[in-house]
């Protein structure tokens, strides 16, 4: 909460012979800036009990894109979070009190989503809160997350400054679900250039995309290290959806796979489309800002054959049969993995409360950190204490008519 003080002011008419009780003057402010100091002191202390309180329910809150051109990713997650904390209350709750989720609409922008994480803290009294899944929303909610003390756990947030900043120092109440940005940059660069045997490589980024740029370097390195070149590198703007006079210029280099780093399906889908329209055949090849159900089949045919990886998805009986409640509960077009993200993010917060005895938020931060090995659906989360990233198998996916089937396990060469 940000208090706004308005100093009260003084008779500016006053004869200069009046100047001497000037002091006294002063301590109205100063009086006024302690109190409201007590007052931010109270505030904060009210917060913390009624976050740790063992009496009432204990609220989980969700950031996540409710609205705009990738909602269909946050709100699959919000479903995912609310389904989970449905599962746990009919089971009993967490130690017998009831989970509520609360969640709140970042748009998949940074600052919309660090007010929505203010948010929840300070109107809502959450005791730790999950998402988002853009790396350029997470960097600067995690100094937020470590300032009011309030645990976050990041969905599908893969950049390293999440958990760390730029001196590589914890954020200390910052979590995430998945891999890092070099770790599925290495496995993409390694396949492309070991397994598949490719020598030749485009690189296309999003100018000022966290994730793009970063898993962006890390495959021009290991692709290059392991015997192949980048022979063109091309940029687009966040809004571009006409990509036609960057892919004229690929084109023309003719590479074996062009590396395409995008986090929006439709956006994806154009691309392809626009890259086939131009004549050009090479591998289009991806991470896990592909991983959306809907892009297959808006590609209309112009991904047939092409990979990427990603994390194991729906590729589990048990992932699968709750991904399949996602939809048919909340009437959902399709599967979207960031419901897998959410609901083991809950389960994640109630084993750390379970562990701690506790929901105080400092004690579920403790047992988050100290999780040795955590069971979810996306897969078997090993956490490593000085850096808060999980150890994740990865996946491969291989398009076939309007889906991306899933080819098996991949690590780096």
């Amino acid at each position: 909460m940000i208090l706004s003080l308005a100093a009260c002011g003084g008779n500016t008419a006053a004869p200069a012979t009046t100047a001497a009780p000037a002091p006294a003057a002063t301590e109205a402010p100063k009086a006024e800036t302690e109190a409201a100091a007590a007052e931010t002191e109270a505030a904060a202390a009210e917060t913390e009990a009624a976050a740790a309180s063992d009496e009432g329910p204990i609220k989980i809150g969700y950031v996540g894109d409710l609205t705009g051109g990738t909602a269909l990713w946050g709100t699959a997650g919000q479903y995912g979070a609310e389904l989970a904390a449905k599962d746990i209350n009919e089971a009993g709750g967490i130690m017998g009190r009831e989970v509520v989720i609360v969640p709140m609409d970042g748009k998949g922008d940074p600052s919309d989503s660090v007010s929505a994480l203010k948010k929840l803290i300070d109107d809502e009294h959450v005791v730790a809160s999950i998402g988002t899944n853009f790396s350029s929303c997470n960097i600067p909610m995690a100094s937020v997350a470590d300032e009011k003390k309030i645990p976050i756990i990041a969905t599908a947030a893969s950049n390293e400054l999440v958990t760390v900043d730029e001196n590589g120092k914890l954020h200390p109440y910052s979590f995430r679900l998945c891999f890092i940005d070099p770790y599925i940059g290495e496995v993409i660069g390694s396949y492309a250039a070991g397994t598949l045997g490719y020598k030749t490589a485009a690189l296309f980024t999003v100018a000022g995309n966290t994730n793009s740029e970063s898993v962006g370097a890390i495959i021009k390195d290991v692709f290059t290290k392991k015997g192949g070149e980048i022979v063109i590198e091309e940029q687009c703007q966040e809004a571009d959806m006409d990509y036609r006079a960057q892919l004229a210029k690929i084109g023309a280099k003719n590479p074996d796979v062009i590396f395409v780093l995008m986090n929006d399906y439709a956006k994806l889908a154009t691309f392809a489309k626009q890259a086939r329209e131009l004549g050009i055949e090479s591998m289009l090849m991806g991470h896990d800002g592909w991983d959306s159900a809907q892009l297959a089949g808006e590609a209309g045919g112009a991904l047939e054959g092409c990979l990427y990886i990603s994390r194991i998805g729906f590729n589990t009986p048990e992932a699968a049969e709750f991904g399949d409640r996602v939809t048919e509960l909340y009437k959902m077009e399709s599967r979207e993995a960031e419901c897998l993200f959410t609901r083991d993010g809950v389960y994640w917060i109630k084993d750390a409360i379970e562990r701690a005895g506790s929901a105080d938020p400092t004690a579920i931060r403790d047992a988050l950190e100290s999780t040795e090995k955590f069971e979810g659906l996306i897969g078997t989360l090993v956490e490593d204490p000085a850096t808060h990233n999980p150890a994740m198998a990865c996946a491969l996916f291989e398009c076939h008519g309007d889906t991306f089937e899933y080819k098996g396990i991949v690590e780096a060469e």
